[in-house]
């Protein structure tokens, strides 16, 4: 990855956030999660093809007509769907206790060498503009840019030592929906504080209103209210570090609840074709050189949810 470039930003007026089953392994080696049922398969399979330029028939390979799937583009979307079941994130409430200390110990280990600051410390920067505080602009980055920080928390995890790193781990997702403890058996660092969750404002959205959400066909409307009513309450509700914009990362049950954020958002994408509407340099998510458009699918980007 890219050294991470920072660059100092007006801070907002105040820190809290704006108002507004683990699946059988089908197989033991390879570590695959039937996360994706067939429907859903099919579904983001015509999205891969959707994505792609178009190719003369010769491409497609001999005998290929209009009809046909080209090979090439069958066997990349395989091979990223095979990978992606291989990096499965899961309901937190589903990891065995071995699996919370592997987690635990991960963060931990990053701590202690100090790249879980740095992380968290992007954050606070908010010229990367990834909220809605930031304008029209912010609020069409805000899904891309956290999927891509939530992909690089999970990238620094898996590479820690010791135990030879944790090649496998995943940041498992808190459904808040459905879950109303906060998941407080993920560890707490130094300086990070827990509050009483609710006791100074916020709320937990309802299963319903998540329905409600998904079945919304434009992106911007779905992304607006996701942002306001079913993150940024979940924030404030939390209450103590987590709540704090600038400084929210610090506490990782950040990355829990972001990573129901992402798969609110996947779950979304499976229905409709609406994308941020970004251009040029803003649809770059600084500090890395990825664009949204790359991050576009979490098939591609190698992981999925069960």
């Amino acid at each position: 990855m890219p050294p991470i470039d920072r660059t100092t930003a007006e801070l907002p007026e105040t820190g809290h956030f704006p108002n507004r089953e683990e699946l059988l392994r089908v197989k033991d080696g390879w570590g695959l999660h039937p996360a994706l049922d067939p429907e859903a398969v099919a579904v983001r399979f015509d999205r891969h093809l959707a994505a792609l330029p178009p190719q003369p028939a010769a491409a497609a390979g001999e005998g290929a007509g209009p009809d046909l799937v080209p090979a090439a583009a069958a066997r990349d979307f395989i091979i990223q769907l095979t990978s992606s079941l291989t990096r499965t994130r899961v309901d937190h409430r589903k990891l065995s206790q071995t699996d919370k200390d592997a987690f635990n110990n991960a963060l931990k280990a990053a701590h202690a060498a100090g790249t879980y600051q740095t992380l968290a410390d992007i954050h606070g920067d908010m010229s990367h503009r990834m909220h809605s505080m930031s304008g029209p602009i912010g609020t069409q980055r805000f899904l891309p840019w956290h999927r891509r920080y939530t992909l690089q928390a999970e990238n620094v995890l898996r590479s820690v030592q010791p135990a030879n790193g944790a090649p496998t781990l995943t940041i498992p997702y808190w459904d808040y929906a459905n879950d109303h403890d906060r998941p407080d058996w993920v560890w707490q660092p130094p300086n990070v504080t827990r509050g009483i969750p609710g006791a100074n404002g916020g709320s937990l959205p309802t299963q319903t209103l998540i329905d409600n959400l998904l079945l919304r066909p434009r992106y911007t409307p779905f992304t607006s209210h996701l942002e306001t009513d079913a993150h940024n309450d979940v924030h404030n509700w939390c209450n103590g570090t987590i709540s704090d914009i600038m400084a929210a990362p610090h506490d990782p049950i950040f990355w829990l609840l972001h990573a129901n954020v992402d798969r609110i958002w996947d779950r979304w994408q499976l229905n409709h074709t609406g994308k941020p509407s970004l251009s040029g340099k803003d649809a770059v998510l600084d500090p890395w050189t990825s664009t949204a458009t790359d991050v576009a699918s979490t098939i591609a980007l190698g992981y999925s949810y069960a």
